[in-house]
Formats: C-alpha cells, structure tokens, sequence
C-alpha cells in the first residue's frame, strides 16, 4: 500500500488532533486511525474510486459524514461529495478509504465582498479567491466572486496562507431557508475571560460546550467554533468549541501538504498549515532541478518526515520535501461511465460536468463518447467544469467492487435490469437486499448499491434502499426567477424540477413568490413540492437581512420586505441592517411582503 498521510487545510489536521485526544464529549471525527488505517486529508481532485490531491484510493465500504455540527457529524453518501473540497479520509491496510469526513474551512454569510483584492469575509476570516491558472477557485451557484453579495450563504474549503487566511480551493453557494449552522477555525488570540479572536472575529464562548471533556482554551490552539447564530457586530456566540489537543501520533510518519508559510530564509524551516517543518536534513526534490531559496511563502509542497513536538507544540522532521510545480497542482482526474450526455462539451462523468472539446480521445472517437461509455478523463477545472486534455475509452474494470448510490430508474422486473446515475445495470439473482425486499425494488427508490462490471453492465450484488428521511432536505423560500420546464432558480440556488415535482397553487412563473420543498439526489437540488404564494397569502421568512435601505425596504431570502408599520420584537430600528437574522410575518402584495412583525434573532 501506498503509506501517505496528508493534511491539507488547518481544519483538516485539526479535526485529526482533536481526535486522536479522545474524551467522551463527542464522537471523533472519520479520520481516526484504527489499528493500521492511514489518514489522509487534502483536496478532492476526482473519483474512480475517490482522488485526492491527485492519488486515487479505492473505495472499501465506504462511510461518509459531513462536519458541520460541534457535537455529532452529519451523515452523506459520495453523492454530496465534491471536487474541491476538504476531505479527511480512513485508508486501511489494503489502501481501501473506508470513511471520508468533508470539513469545510468556513461557513456563514458574506460579510464583505472586496473584488479589487479578490477576497471576501465570512464569519469574520478572510478569503482569498484564486481567479486563473491552476489553482483557480471552483465556484459552485455563483460565476465568480462578482457575484456574491453580502448577506449570501457560503461554504468555503480551502489551505491557509502565511496570513492565516483562507485560499479558497471551492466556494459554493448554500441554498437559503433551514437550519442556521455557521463554522469557524483557528488558533485562539488575545484570549480574555470568555472571550477571543480568531482573526478578526471575536468569539464569545461563554455558555459553550467545550470538547473533548477536560479540554481547555488557551492562546495559541487551535480550536473549532459552531454556533446556531450569525455574527453580531463581528461577535460569534459560540455553541461549542472542539480544542484540537496534542496529538499522540508523535513517531509516526506523515506526509504533509500545503501552501508554505513563515518560510525562513534558507528555506529548510516553514510552516505548512500550523504544522512547524524543519527541514535541515531532508532532501529537496521536485522537477525543474529546485533549490531550497525556491522554497518560499504560498508554494506548494508535500513533506515527508516524522512527527514529534517540542515545548512550541507539534513539529515535523521532514526527511523529504517536494516542490510542486505549478503544472501539477490542480490536475483532475475522473473514472467512470459518462451520464447526462449532451454533447462532447457538455456531458458527466461521476457526477462533474465535462468539456472535452479540445481533449485528445485516446482508443476511440470522440463519437464513440455517450451515455454509458467507460472514461477515464484527465483535465483541469475551469469554474465549475473540467476541461478535459484527455478522455481515454476503455472497458470497465472487472473484478473491482464499486458502491454507487443514486435513483432507481428504468426498472424491469422480467430480467432485473435497470439504470442507476445513467449507468446500466442488473441485479444478481443472489443479490443480497437491506431496509426492504427484492419486491420492493423499483422505480423512484433511492438506493445504494454495490457490484461489479462484468464487462457489459453493473452487476449488482448488494442494494441497501435509502428511506427519503436520509436525504437531506431543503426548505426554500423567495422569488423565482429563471423558470423553465426542468428548472428554476430561488435565492440564487438552481433547483430541479422533476416529473414527480407537485407544484400548488397555479403556473409556475418567473416573478413569483415560492416556497420550495428540495432533496439533495445525486449532488442536485430537486424540488418535490413547489407552492405558489397567492397576493395577499400570509408569509414567512426567516434569515440574514440583505440590501438593506431603510425600514421599508430591505431584503430576507431574496424577498423584499416592507416594515414600514411592523412591530419589531427583540430590537429596534437602529439595529435594523445587513447580516441581521430576523424572522418576518405578514402578507404578499405586488411581490413585496407587507411585514406586521419583525422579530430579531440572537
């Protein structure tokens, strides 16, 4: 196997410290190497099985959890994995990822937007968006950062500069409405009473969970701050704070990745990510011939060594560093059947659009390209789409064990044949069925299945069904805009519109106030029930307030609000502003909600 331990992203290493400190204040996270599993953390950069950082792992039986909660972690499927995003993943012994934890480095709203600089701020950390080249910044409900606005939901993955701020690797647009779940990170500033900073944001802990049990904060560590509220005048009342202890992998070798900073000046001592390296004795390889004064502040390297710690906290002893050029950084790999073929620039392969316009087809035609053909595609992200250099055709894999999990369509019961994510398949007469029966199995199911490629088709031999309860659940409400037959946008999130979608309440058009009902399928939103609000229907809206002018006129959710002769609960009008998370109540006139009470949310 392949013995490669990466950590990219402070909050990546962090969430394996913290668990590799124990305590009964919560489950660790994934990562937590059992016996002789590996850990490996860094950027998502394909699948065929998973891809990161450019290595592929194949796929064991597979756990996936998102960390957005303090406390518990969520679970997910790879359906709401992402290229670009944050992962921590469990290997074990035979290099198989057995859990894969996805840990953003922020979430919240937009609180300011500074394009002259390329940076905007979210729960008060900095965020640099990278806008060419290599390792240009994977935006997802939005083209670029033009378009984000204050007051937007984001989820930011992403590395640290030698600023300690974050450079965004993706940044995706979270739809409005739901629960409030906002993440901070980072090491514990100017610490006073119950109170500190991380960055620029101050964090009120007072009243917080702190975990692990027995944990302490102090200056200098690194901690994680989840909250159910927005910040206030830049203040987070945190709901629980995880310390990130020291950890006990002091021995082992690591491998870690990442943007150097606090680069001295020979080069041999850097920082990558919180982690000291010192590399006096290690050997500087890479291509174009490095030497070690290229090794400066926001280059990307892979270090090689062991980890120990001294009296300043954790230190690497690199053995080798590798220099990564620039060519190699943000090469995307993707191996699977092609699904939703539109065209040749304009098809899916697991789930991530592809443009392989200028790509070299190697063992066939760019004909041959479809539905159900077998790709291995190599390229570079350009936004949301791989530009494919390469799209190589082949035969499936036999013999490899693959899980996919998905909607069941196309379903014959004469020789249990059916389609999954576009790919054909079959179940096996032994097939092995959990969470309902062979003759339960049908179209519409959600479910996740396991088998191999016999060369002509998937064949299926284990199907676990999904119950739509595990799907997670959007609730969204606003204007929509952009209404076709299959799709429509509310609050700057796209939704699907599918045959078995229940619109109420008259024709759906674009100017209307909606209450949409959505599940995540397959890394899409899609609604299952869209209600029109009538004028003069009674309406609701809960969240941060937006394009804000006066009183009687401001935004929530995309909405335009007037509060001119509302009752405000909680607050006054001067605290009336941008960012401010309120709940509104009144009715729908010519598209504007004539409030009768605003409540503010603290």
């Amino acid at each position: 196997m392949r013995r490669l331990l990466r950590f990219i992203g402070a909050a990546a290493l962090g969430g394996m410290l913290a668990a590799c400190g124990g305590g009964a204040g919560g489950p660790a996270p994934v990562s937590q190497p059992q016996g002789n599993a590996t850990v490996v953390s860094g950027t998502v950069t394909g699948f065929g099985s998973v891809i990161i950082d450019g290595v592929r792992y194949p796929e064991g039986e597979l756990t996936v959890a998102h960390d957005v909660d303090g406390r518990r972690e969520a679970a997910a499927t790879m359906a709401t994995v992402k290229v670009g995003q944050q992962v921590e993943a469990a290997v074990d012994g035979e290099g198989r990822v057995t859990k894969l934890l996805v840990r953003a480095a922020a979430r919240g709203t937009v609180e300011a937007v500074d394009t002259a600089t390329s940076r905007f701020k979210v729960a008060g950390q900095t965020v640099t968006v990278v806008s060419s080249g290599d390792g240009a910044t994977i935006f997802e409900g939005a083209r670029g950062l033009a378009d984000l606005a204050v007051g937007t939901w984001v989820e930011v993955h992403g590395t640290l500069d030698a600023g300690g701020n974050i450079v965004a690797t993706r940044v995706e647009v979270a739809p409005a409405g739901g629960e409030i779940k906002v993440r901070a990170a980072g090491l514990v500033k100017q610490l006073s009473g119950s109170t500190f900073r991380l960055g620029e944001l101050t964090v009120n802990f007072a009243g917080a969970s702190i975990m692990p049990d027995g944990s302490t904060v102090a200056d200098g560590v690194l901690v994680f701050v989840y909250s159910d509220q927005l910040p206030v005048a830049n203040t987070l009342a945190a709901k629980t704070v995880r310390v990130a202890r020291k950890p006990t992998l002091e021995g082992r070798e690591l491998h870690v990745g990442g943007l150097v900073a606090d680069a001295g000046t020979d080069g041999r001592s850097f920082t990558v990510n919180g982690i000291r390296v010192d590399a006096s004795i290690a050997a500087l390889k890479g291509g174009q011939n490095p030497q070690w004064s290229d090794v400066q502040n926001m280059k990307l390297v892979r270090v090689e060594g062991t980890l120990g710690a001294d009296g300043s906290g954790p230190l690497l002893k690199a053995t080798r560093v590798w220099l990564v050029p620039a060519a190699e950084q943000r090469r995307v790999q993707l191996i699977g059947q092609v699904t939703d073929f539109v065209s040749i620039d304009n098809f899916k392969v697991r789930g991530t659009l592809v443009d392989a316009t200028s790509a070299e087809v190697k063992n066939g035609t760019r004909d041959d390209i479809k539905d159900g053909t077998f790709v291995h595609v190599g390229g570079r992200i350009e936004g949301s789409v791989v530009k494919a250099d390469e799209v190589k055709i082949g035969a499936p894999p036999r013999d490899v064990s693959f899980r996919l999990f998905g909607r069941v369509g196309e379903y014959a019961a004469s020789d249990a044949t059916f389609k999954l994510l576009g790919i054909p398949m079959q179940l096996a007469g032994d097939a092995r069925f959990s969470g309902g029966t062979r003759a339960d199995f049908g179209d519409g199911d959600m479910v996740s299945v396991k088998g191999r490629f016999d060369g002509a088709r998937f064949v299926v031999s284990e199907v676990e069904f999904k119950p739509s309860a595990t799907i997670p659940v959007v609730r969204l409400e606003g204007v929509a805009s952009a209404v076709s037959a299959s799709s429509l946008v509310v609050n700057g999130a796209t939704v699907g519109i599918a045959a078995s979608t229940k619109v109420e309440g008259g024709s759906l058009a674009s100017g209307q106030r909606v209450e949409v009902d959505a599940q995540w399928i397959a890394g899409e939103l899609v609604a299952t029930r869209i209600e029109i609000d009538m004028p003069g229907a009674m309406a609701a809206l809960r969240g941060p307030i937006s394009d804000f002018v006066s009183r009687a006129d401001f935004r929530v959710n995309g909405q335009k609000v007037d509060a001119g002769a509302a009752v405000l609960k909680g607050g006054t009008e001067a605290q009336l502003g941008n960012g401010v998370e309120v709940r509104v109540q009144g009715s729908l006139a010519a598209g504007v909600v004539k409030a009768t009470e605003v409540r503010f949310l603290r």
